[in-house]
């Protein structure tokens, strides 16, 4: 009677240790709300404005980031992700900083009324006039061909690309057409309409605005 009462005992003590096992290799599954944030980048933007003076700038807007947020409900098993679903996307526009400009200068903008801002450099200006006591035999002409007039800039190319346009503080809207034997790293050389104001002008520090067209 005695080994059948220990039988039944030891059965019953494996039955409970295997539940015991089985419960303890049951894996834990937790769902939780997981949001995912990407920045959206604030462009700087230039706007003519009949407003503004020749070469005067004048803080408009200022902007504010965006962002798109993705919300996904997302499920563990043991600590692992076993699934992951989208549940809603959040989108905040993005609110450019804009800036008005002056429309004076040079004039081929083709109809473009805005542009992106690439750059803003502190150059060494220097001024010069279309004739030849400025340009001696190459008066009338630019390293792109374009006719020199008031807009119309010359530039180290390893700093500002030729074709580019700028907007100068001070002086205005602006074309990189032509470069210069003096023209070398952080220089400009802007062309005025007359000597006189080339003299007036003389050198200074200025600050380029380097724009694309949006």
């Amino acid at each position: 009677m005695r080994n059948y009462s220990q039988k039944v005992s030891n059965t019953f003590l494996a039955l409970t240790l295997a539940t015991v096992a089985s419960a303890g290799a049951k894996k834990t599954e937790v769902t939780e709300t997981v949001t995912e944030s990407t920045p959206i980048k604030a462009d700087v933007v230039y706007e003519f404005s009949r407003s503004v003076g020749i070469g005067r700038i004048v803080k408009a807007k200022d902007g504010q980031d965006g962002s798109v947020k993705k919300i996904y409900k997302v499920t563990k098993k043991d600590g692992k992700v076993v699934s992951k679903d989208l549940v809603r996307v959040e989108k905040i526009e993005a609110v450019n900083t804009t800036y008005h400009i002056g429309k004076g200068g040079y004039e081929a903008s083709r109809g473009a009324s805005s542009f992106k801002k690439v750059r803003v450099l502190k150059m060494s200006a220097s001024a010069y006039e279309p004739g030849a006591a400025s340009n001696g035999r190459w008066a009338g002409t630019t390293t792109l061909g374009v006719r020199p007039a008031y807009g119309i800039v010359a530039v180290d190319p390893r700093v500002i690309p030729l074709g580019t346009l700028l907007f100068i503080e001070g002086y205005g809207f602006a074309y990189a057409a032509d470069t210069g034997g003096a023209i070398k790293g952080n220089r400009i050389d802007l062309c005025f309409a007359t000597h006189g104001q080339v003299n007036d002008f003389g050198r200074r520090s200025v600050t380029v605005h380097v724009l694309s067209k949006q």
